[in-house]
């Protein structure tokens, strides 16, 4: 099982660990691939910890911590998940949404929220709650029957991807496989594949600009791959990601929407990642961070929107943050 519970409920995911004992019960063997500290813990016999494609060793369960289990995955110790925040939002608005519908009845309806500069914008929620479809439509990927959508102050129309791009707005898809990567294609490639205008003159490619560019965004994120020239394919998670990072910052937004931005990488280039969006909102960045791990949402946003059933539950500000207060709005219209 390959990260089997990355899009489940809390409640679905119990059912599922009920579902492997009774496997192991008749003599099934598991073997039980996740990022998720806890869940290892709790449902394995053996932990087998991997680093950078190689095999770290293998200890019974019960003699592991999740702080020793994180420690042997990243090599060093790791005594904080989140890095330090010391950068406080400014109060200016860069992204007003007011009542805004989808054209299907059952996806978002009637959404209003505010994102401030330098801010992290939380959207919390189950499965099913329509954050993807909500950040999919305001970046240009699905239509908007009604609403308005304001930045700094001024109504925009975003029709399609194009739309968003022009308007500073760039999303990291929730799928990195199945909408992100292009596996085939080198690191060079799907980095500047977002922003080739940049580096061409009538219709012809400019090789050394892709070159310099690519390179110095995949330095600033710290991608390690042996060259520009690796196909996609063949880096890890984590690094995949940062090379999506890359290519939606070569397109300069100031608007960038994460959407599940830490699934299936290892807590080692979580926190690098996490790095990366605090060093974003310092320069003025703004984010809307779509996340279902608990801690992730409470640990990285300065305020938390919840959504249940298509609409907005409740807004958290920080010193409201609880895991007991998500859940509650996240259930609030379950029917």
């Amino acid at each position: 099982m390959d990260e089997p519970t990355s899009s489940l409920t809390d409640v679905e995911t119990e059912h599922l660990f009920k579902i492997i004992d009774k496997l192991k019960s008749r003599g099934c063997a598991i073997i039980y691939i996740s990022h998720k500290m806890e869940e290892i813990l709790k449902i394995s016999d053996e932990v087998t910890i991997m680093r950078d494609g190689q095999g770290v060793g293998t200890w019974p369960a019960s003699e592991l911590t999740t702080d020793l289990i994180i420690n042997r995955m990243v090599g060093r110790d790791l005594t904080n998940r989140f890095p330090p925040k010391t950068h406080t939002p400014g109060s200016g608005i860069v992204l007003k949404v007011t009542d805004l519908c989808s054209p299907i009845e059952k996806s978002f309806q009637h959404v209003d929220f505010e994102l401030h500069k330098g801010e992290i914008l939380g959207i919390g929620g189950l499965v099913g709650a329509q954050r993807t479809e909500l950040v999919e439509a305001i970046f240009g990927l699905r239509g908007i029957a009604s609403g308005k959508v304001e930045k700094d102050g001024k109504e925009i129309n975003i029709k399609s991807v194009r739309d968003a791009k022009s308007n500073g707005i760039a999303l990291l898809t929730e799928e990195r496989r199945a909408t992100g990567v292009f596996p085939i294609l080198s690191v060079l490639d799907n980095t500047v594949i977002a922003s080739q205008r940049k580096y061409s003159k009538a219709g012809v490619l400019n090789g050394g600009k892709r070159i310099v560019a690519a390179k110095k965004s995949n330095e600033q994120l710290n991608v390690k791959t042996p060259s520009l020239e690796t196909l996609m394919q063949n880096l890890s998670g984590g690094n995949q990601q940062k090379v999506l990072i890359a290519r939606w910052l070569l397109t300069n937004p100031d608007i960038l929407i994460l959407d599940e931005p830490t699934r299936g990488i290892d807590v080692g280039a979580k926190y690098e990642i996490y790095t990366i969006m605090l060093d974003l909102i310092a320069k003025g960045k703004s984010i809307i961070m779509i996340s279902s791990e608990m801690p992730e949402l409470l640990g990285m946003a300065d305020r938390v929107m919840v959504m249940s059933e298509g609409r907005v539950s409740g807004v958290l500000n920080r010193d409201e943050f609880s895991q007991v207060e998500v859940m509650r709005l996240a259930t609030r219209f379950a029917k």
